[in-house]
């Protein structure tokens, strides 16, 4: 009889829809119709159904009708030429764009690279369940194996989509809040998982904050038994040292994870690039506000010229001004949104590493891989401990 991926007291439930279901995956989308204006469209998940960069937007806009005012109160006001108010808020914008980009491309690689070590964790579990069936290792030593690596990474996505205080805290509060979060941490594993750990472990698992990683310890712990029970090749074998840089391999991605995680731009950068943005957001709202005070000037009759040539000069100046200094600078603010929520994948949600769907394709992975080897087509299973 074919035996389950897992025994009878391992076994675990399936992930309801609706758990799936509800986690925002921000790589699941149409790219075909972002060639398109269709584009256009498509506000769920972007930049532009962010509150606070709408926010800024409308301080700009109240700033630049405040000026506007002033202006139109300001006396011989209309002798100035608008020419040389649009370049006042024009000269930061090349600069601030050219640090954007960098800070973007910056943000996209640490990205990339936090989705590839979180990957290359779940290839080390598929890696050694491989390595068992082609040892015809027992199905409840595979078992346990392959459980560690679901738990470990299922730990490791609940811990890092935990809300926690990114700020600067002291070492009093960060102790009181220690214990509260692993509590949290594996009441959250039970409602997604519940079974997947048993008691013991658990009760032993609950004392350290970083179990994801300690279970690895338990895998190379048991694969050392393995071996000594002649389950496995010995110690001095090249298979045992594949089979033990399999474990160091999914240490070393939790490492690259939290590593990503923790580690964030420097301060003083994405403060300073920050700082710029809103400075030439202000710089470009007081520049249109001068050219619409101007221009509410001639419509209000308070102009030194009221021919159609000037009209038509200011009508262009305003439009020409709104672009450079209204619309411009919103596009920089969503440049700074977007890099703000790409460089924390397990942050924000609208950049958030589809972690759910990638344990799911890994559960899956497992109990069709245990299937498949448990009956081969047109042979025996392989047996390495003789009886």
């Amino acid at each position: 009889e074919r035996q389950p991926l897992l025994a009878p007291d391992q076994k675990w439930k399936a992930p309801s829809k609706e758990s799936v279901d509800t986690e925002w995956d921000s790589t699941t989308y149409d790219i075909t119709k972002l060639t398109t204006w269709a584009a256009f469209g498509m506000a769920t998940g972007g930049a532009w159904d962010k509150v606070g960069l709408w926010r800024c937007f409308g301080l700009a806009t109240s700033l630049s009708c405040s000026v506007a005012i002033v202006i139109v109160f300001i006396p011989r006001s209309s002798h100035v030429a608008p020419e040389k108010m649009q370049k006042l808020g024009t000269f930061l914008n090349v600069f601030v764009g050219l640090l954007l980009g960098f800070f973007l491309s910056s943000s996209m690689n640490r990205w990339y690279s936090c989705v590839n070590a979180f990957l290359e964790l779940l290839d080390a579990v598929r890696g050694m369940q491989m390595q068992m069936t082609a040892l015809g290792v027992a199905q409840e030593r595979s078992a346990m194996l392959s459980r560690f690596g679901l738990m470990s990474a299922w730990l490791l996505h609940l811990s890092l989509n935990m809300n926690v205080n990114d700020g600067m805290h002291d070492e009093t509060a960060e102790t009181q809040d220690s214990s509260a979060n692993t509590k949290s941490l594996w009441q959250s594993l039970e409602a997604n998982r519940p079974g997947l750990v048993l008691p013991k472990e658990k009760e032993l698992l609950m004392q350290h904050s970083e179990s994801y990683a300690l279970l690895w310890t338990w895998a190379a712990s048991l694969i050392g038994r393995m071996a000594q029970n002649g389950e496995i090749p010995p110690m001095p074998s090249p298979t045992y040292g594949r089979i033990v840089n399999i474990v160091q391999e999914a240490f070393g991605s939790i490492r690259d994870v939290r590593a990503l995680r923790l580690i964030k731009a420097p301060f003083i950068y994405a403060h300073t690039l920050a700082v710029l943005v809103h400075v030439n957001n202000i710089l470009n709202a007081i520049g249109f506000g001068l050219v619409l005070g101007l221009a509410l000037l001639q419509v209000l009759g308070n102009g030194k010229v009221y021919n159609s040539t000037s009209w038509a000069n200011i009508c262009c100046s305003l439009f020409m001004q709104f672009c450079f200094s209204m619309v411009g600078p919103l596009l920089y603010l969503a440049l700074l949104e977007v890099s703000v929520c790409v460089a924390q994948p397990f942050t924000y949600q609208d950049a958030k590493i589809p972690a759910c769907k990638f344990l799911k394709g890994l559960e899956e992975d497992l109990k069709n891989a245990a299937a498949m080897g448990d009956d081969p087509p047109h042979w025996e299973k392989p047996c390495f401990k003789t009886k």
